[in-house]
């Protein structure tokens, strides 16, 4: 769980990282309507920062800055709140959430603002609900929710619900972040129309075995297709990135965001200088995150 700093008048810091989607395997919707999915997530040093205070009245105001988060009463932060806050007796909140992570981008930045939410006001509050109980909390706010309460990789199955930690060799990412922003509503149903079927999953074991050069090549993301057939400047983007680099350029969850993963940052950043200077602009650098 990410680390907390204390704050003037008794509140509390935290960071909420990205994740990034190594891999991606989807399948047909179930009869239920959901697409059973298995991925390999981990957690990347591109965080999101949450201030949370006290307040003397019973209020909880959201206040978030960096981005446009839509309507407070939407949000999942929010929602965490409000769900958290049904725990006991508590005080009212301000939150202050500072936006890093592109929203619609497919890192997850929505999701783990609100499990970082949810450890945040589990402290301030006094709440002591353990860790089932948050992840339960988690899951009803969302299917990747509670993947950010877990450790700095995991493999998802099921709807995303079932969460198992898993090692991964640590890596030097180029995120790649546009200004576009795929609907994930918009992505399944194109998934769907295209018919595509589930890739086999690689072997997990290699990934904490060998470091990424070994396995980057045997990466999926079966949403890809779906996400440059609903935002086509996906793949000039990345076509124009390609052309540029020597590893593969990888679609996050279901987009805009892409990744190319190297051993080291030194690779890394001789990368970003061999881009053009708006491609050069829309790129981090980030590692696996510690936590």
């Amino acid at each position: 769980m990410p680390a907390r700093r204390p704050l003037d008048g008794g509140g509390l810091g935290l960071h909420a990282p990205a994740k990034i989607n190594l891999n991606l395997l989807v399948a047909p919707p179930g009869p239920d309507g959901f697409h059973p999915i298995d991925s390999i997530v981990a957690k990347i040093t591109l965080y999101d920062s949450l201030e949370i205070r006290p307040r003397t009245d019973d209020r909880i105001v959201l206040d978030c800055v960096g981005a446009d988060c839509g309507p407070p009463a939407e949000n999942l932060v929010m929602r965490a709140a409000e769900l958290a806050a049904e725990g006991g007796d508590v005080c009212g909140v301000d939150i202050k959430l500072i936006k890093a992570i592109p929203p619609g981008a497919g890192l997850g930045g929505g999701s783990s603002d609100a499990a970082a939410a949810l450890i945040g006001l589990n402290e301030l509050w006094g709440l002591r609900l353990d860790e089932s109980v948050l992840c339960a909390m988690a899951a009803e706010l969302g299917s990747d929710v509670p993947l950010f309460l877990g450790p700095p990789a995991v493999r998802l199955t099921g709807r995303g619900e079932l969460v198992e930690p898993l090692g991964v060799c640590g890596f030097a990412a180029v995120i790649v972040m546009s200004r576009m922003m795929c609907s994930t509503v918009e992505v399944y149903d194109a998934y769907d129309r295209l018919g595509a079927e589930a890739s086999e999953q690689l072997d997990v074991s290699l990934l904490a075995a060998e470091p990424p050069s070994i396995w980057r090549a045997m990466l999926r993301n079966d949403l890809a297709a779906a996400a440059i057939c609903v935002c086509p400047e996906l793949a000039v983007i990345r076509d124009r990135v390609q052309t540029s680099v020597d590893a593969p350029v990888q679609i996050t969850g279901s987009g805009s965001a892409m990744f190319i993963l190297y051993d080291d940052a030194r690779q890394a950043v001789s990368v970003i200088e061999d881009l053009d200077k708006d491609l050069q602009d829309m790129c981090v650098i980030a590692g696996l995150s510690p936590w």
